[in-house]
């Protein structure tokens, strides 16, 4: 499989596919909903999940090319371990995002005056990190995947 194909599979595929269709919405119902859609899809850091898919689907790469017996067995054992790494922080930043909606929706409970401030305001901080990372995740996959082959 030549690059340009590994890379419409492994990243516009899962990544940027999901966010064009729901850009699609736009011609029906305006930008504005469509940009609204689209932060709330992404505002609690779900794109972490696609970084540890990705880290995932690095590490069997790695695995898969030191068990061919490429002469680059501590490079690979560093890939490894480092996208081991970058997977538990980024389920770390997962379980952070569910947590900081868990208080928020109890706050919310507690003082009903304060639904409307708390209840789907996405965070930037969030969206932000949940980009930065998928994007580090998927350079750093295409680096190793330009690597091996």
């Amino acid at each position: 499989m030549n690059l340009f194909f590994w890379l419409l599979l492994n990243f516009a595929v899962p990544i940027v596919g999901p966010i064009f269709t729901l850009a699609l919405v736009a011609p029906a119902y305006g930008w504005r909903v469509a940009r609204t859609m689209i932060a709330a899809s992404v505002k609690d850091g779900q794109l972490f999940w696609c970084a540890i898919g990705l880290c995932a689907a690095a590490i069997y790469e790695a695995v898969m090319a030191s068990e061919q017996g490429t002469g680059e067995t501590s490079m690979l054992a560093l890939g490894i371990v480092g996208f081991c790494g970058l997977a538990f922080a980024f389920s770390i930043a997962v379980m952070a995002g569910l947590l900081k909606v868990r208080q928020d929706s109890f706050d919310t409970a507690l003082d009903d005056r304060h639904t409307k401030s708390i209840v789907g305001a996405p965070s930037r901080g969030a969206i932000g990190a949940s980009i930065f990372t998928i994007c580090l995740a998927a350079f750093l996959f295409a680096a190793l995947h330009i690597h091996l082959n």
